[in-house]
């Protein structure tokens, strides 16, 4: 099956390049390399679960949207918690991005690699290529 880029490649937080793709398209399914929380410019997000979840929920609606797909298309994430008293914030702050019924999902606690970042979500799409919204790449 053919892969097509369907975001841009990854940075580090030196500006340096990663070798991933933050999203790829595989036929009908769009799969969404781990986000952790950075803004705008690819810094990395400190402080609480509340600012790291919302910095990450708000990547991965920008590269969902990107790779031609909405968030109701997500029907899978995979989501690392570094802190487990952080389950019950992080839940209130990612369920408000999505609508019933809500995506799958797997949640685990483990040590992220960059020091300082508490949260990192990973997702999967179902968009079949026949309905990719317009004004989109994907």
């Amino acid at each position: 099956m053919p892969r097509h880029l369907a975001g841009v490649t990854g940075s580090m937080p030196d500006g340096s390049q990663n070798p991933i793709s933050t999203a790829i398209r595989a036929g009908d399914f769009v799969f969404i390399s781990g986000l952790m929380p950075k803004d705008d410019d690819g810094q990395l997000v400190t402080g609480d679960i509340t600012h790291q979840t919302e910095a990450v929920m708000k990547r991965l609606q920008a590269t969902v949207e990107r790779a031609g797909c909405r968030m109701e298309d997500v029907v899978k994430c995979t989501v690392w918690l570094t802190h487990p008293e952080d389950f019950a914030e992080f839940n209130r702050i990612y369920a408000s991005y999505f609508s019933e019924p809500l995506p799958a999902r797997s949640a685990v606690r483990a040590d992220l690699l960059l020091p300082g970042v508490r949260v990192e979500i990973e997702a999967t799409c179902h968009k079949p290529r026949s309905r990719v919204y317009p004004n989109t790449h994907g």
